[in-house]
């Protein structure tokens, strides 16, 4: 007796997905991932030109004194009198004392000078605080631009997602009060965007790298050598405290 055998189909196979070059599919990035990395692209941009641009700014607006005249009035401060004892000679903590000016002189200085603004970058870098320089730095390259008002909304814009928003890769040290302001400037769409937009941020991180940040630089090797080259004083005492401020 025969025995009947059934034949069964053969299944279908299923279509193989590789990504490129024969590897594993790859996801596409979504819109917020592709958007931090065009940030963060153009943070290393900027952080590059500070070493690279060679941007003249005047002092003009900041400068204390001459130099001439204020350079003898520091120098006699800085130096003993011969003729005074040892008894009447003032303390250690307060024998190299310089004024609040002087103070902000120095880091003005130290700031606007190519090398010394390098130097103090890579020093924050060493602290992972160097997105307060880079925001100095882009706001003095957008003052002086001179672009159009289309061109100047781009870059405020630019700026704005690197520093300000609430997830930018490299978000400053500012008061509330202050973000909120430029937030509101910017997502509310008021175009054409006022020159000073960022005037009040940078002076805010302005002064946080002169008190806190200069403060432990001005002890450093590096800062003891970019003193000599620009002739800005070598150790600072205010009577026991790192800072005049």
């Amino acid at each position: 007796m025969m025995k009947t055998v059934t034949l069964q189909p053969p299944s279908p196979k299923l279509p193989t997905i590789s990504g490129p070059n024969g590897g594993p599919p790859v996801c596409p990035k979504s819109p917020a991932t592709q958007k931090k990395e065009h940030s963060r692209k153009k943070w290393l941009q900027i952080r590059d030109s500070l070493k690279l641009a060679r941007i003249k700014i005047a002092l003009s607006e900041t400068k204390f004194f001459s130099d001439k005249g204020e350079r003898r009035r520091r120098s006699a401060e800085l130096t003993i009198p011969s003729g005074s004892s040892q008894g009447s000679s003032p303390s250690p903590t307060c024998q190299h004392r310089l004024s609040p000016n002087e103070w902000t002189y120095a880091f003005d200085s130290m700031i606007r000078n190519d090398d010394g603004r390098s130097a103090f970058t890579d020093f924050l870098k060493s602290e992972y605080s160097d997105e307060n320089i880079m925001f100095w730095w882009a706001v003095q390259q957008l003052r002086s631009s001179n672009v159009n008002g289309n061109e100047f909304a781009r870059q405020v814009r630019q700026m704005y997602d690197l520093y300000i928003a609430a997830d930018s890769p490299h978000a400053i040290n500012i008061d509330h009060d202050t973000r909120t302001e430029i937030i509101e400037r910017v997502e509310g769409s008021h175009e054409p965007f006022p020159e000073d937009i960022y005037d009040r941020a940078q002076t805010h991180v302005y002064r946080l790298m002169e008190k806190d940040c200069f403060s432990r630089f001005v002890h450093t090797p590096t800062y003891k050598e970019l003193a000599k080259k620009l002739h800005l004083p070598q150790s600072f005492r205010f009577c026991g405290r790192n800072s005049p401020l």
